[in-house]
Order: C-alpha cells, then sequence, then structure tokens
C-alpha cells in the first residue's frame, strides 16, 4: 500500500439512477478527499480512471430501476471490469457500497458470502420502503472506515435492505472471522439475519453498509438535534477511509 499521499481521490461511481452521488462526494471533500465522479459508460471506455484512484465509492439509489432486483443490472455491468476491480483491490485500495452500492458489492461478488450464493440482501418485511433514523452498534476489529467507531446513529432508506444467509456455515464463518462490520442495535425493521447491516471482506477494505453515513455529517444532521443528540459521526468513515493513505 502506497502511503503519503497529500491527495487521495476518491471516484464516486455514477448509474442510471443513483441520487446519492452528490452527497456522497461532498462527504469524501469534506474528509480531504480529492473527489471525481464518473458515470459506468465512462468508466468502462476508461478503465484507467479506477487505477488511478485511491477509493472507489459506489453511493446509494435505484440503479437502472432495481427492475431486476436492487443492483443487479449495475453489478452485471461492473463485471465486465472484474480484472481491473481485482487489481485495484489487490494494489490495496479501498471500496464502500452504501444502499444499493452494498447491494452491488453483494452481486458483483466483492463481499464474503455470494461466491455460493449464501448471501443477498432482499425485501423488507411486506415489501416495504423503509425510511427512518436507526441506532447502530460497530465492530471495528477488521475494517478500515470503521476504526475507532462503537456506534452510529444513521437513516436507512431501501427497500431491499434485508440481509439473509442462507446456510448456518456461512453466518458463523461471518461471525467468526469479524466480517460483520453494522448491526442494527435495537429495532431492526428489515428482520435482517444477526441484524447485519454492514458487512466487509476479508482485508477489511471492501465495505458495505445499508444505512447513509453520508447523510450524518454535522452536529445538526440529527433529527433530534434540538434536543440535545448531537450528529456527525457518519464523517468519521469517511476520514477514516482518507487517512489510511496517509
Amino acid at each position: 500500500m502506497e502511503k503519503g499521499n497529500k491527495l487521495v481521490r476518491a471516484l464516486i461511481l455514477r448509474g442510471p439512477g443513483t441520487n446519492c452521488d452528490m452527497e456522497t462526494g461532498y462527504a469524501f471533500k469534506l474528509a480531504g478527499a480529492n473527489v471525481e465522479y464518473i458515470f459506468i459508460d465512462t468508466l468502462l471506455r476508461n478503465r484507467a480512471k479506477l487505477l488511478d484512484s485511491k477509493i472507489l465509492a459506489i453511493p446509494g439509489g435505484f440503479t437502472y430501476g432495481d427492475d431486476l432486483g436492487a443492483g443487479t443490472v449495475m453489478a452485471a455491468r461492473l463485471n465486465i471490469i472484474e480484472d481491473e476491480l481485482k487489481e485495484f483491490v489487490d494494489k490495496g485500495n479501498l471500496i464502500i457500497g452504501i444502499c444499493n452500492g452494498f447491494q452491488i458489492l453483494v452481486k458483483l461478488g466483492l463481499l464474503p458470502g455470494f461466491e455460493d450464493r449464501s448471501i443477498t440482501l432482499t425485501l423488507n418485511p411486506e415489501a416495504f420502503f423503509r425510511d427512518q433514523w436507526l441506532n447502530l452498534s460497530v465492530n471495528s476489529n477488521r475494517c478500515v472506515f470503521t476504526r475507532g467507531i462503537k456506534q452510529l446513529y444513521l437513516p436507512m432508506a431501501n427497500a431491499e435492505g434485508r440481509f439473509v444467509v442462507r446456510a448456518p456455515s456461512v453466518m458463523e464463518k461471518l461471525e467468526e472471522e469479524n466480517h460483520i462490520v453494522v448491526r442494527y442495535k435495537l429495532d431492526d425493521p428489515t428482520h435482517s439475519d444477526g441484524h447485519i447491516a454492514g458487512i466487509c471482506d476479508k482485508t477489511g477494505r471492501i465495505f458495505g453498509l445499508m444505512p447513509h453515513p453520508e447523510r450524518n455529517l454535522f452536529p445538526h444532521s440529527s433529527p433530534d438535534w434540538q434536543d440535545g443528540r448531537v450528529g456527525g459521526e457518519g464523517l468519521m468513515i469517511f476520514k477514516n477511509a482518507v487517512e489510511y493513505f496517509n
């Protein structure tokens, strides 16, 4: 891993239906990164853009309308540059997928469990779109993005956020190898297996989570700020990513 970069380039991926790209880019700018936005078609034509960056961020939204399932089409398109993505990761770089980005990372096979189709993200109970703020517990033992973070208060906004593990042995592996990074702390509106809200790969450098850290960047971001609840802890996720290279 190359250290000492004064300007860490964060590449923010866009596609049809992406709607959290500006917020995610702004979060990385606040964290001190040099941000570049890139549309999926441009990336597929100019793959060097990926390898010239240190961080790849796949924001939330409803790419390609989620018509074939959340993140399915975007994952299939990114699979075209599978070799470049592997090289990007092998060079010690970081990838974060938020909400729809998490769904894309799972279906792309960059997070553990998908190789045998033993994990997925599927419809919430009663197929409801849920939009609410949640208390989350964080295991920071492995993941670069969550170092020093013990808990988060972030909003979820999804219809397919239920994390499902199809084999008990896979859940045991996720637990034992510290892949589970974020859990719903109290009420889990998605009824996810293990109350899982975010996981990382074996390197700790690929991170996917359903709630939105880019929506809690300032002390007044919390909906309860007038009652004394100070927000802004979502920014630490982006700072950890940038500081990893310095």
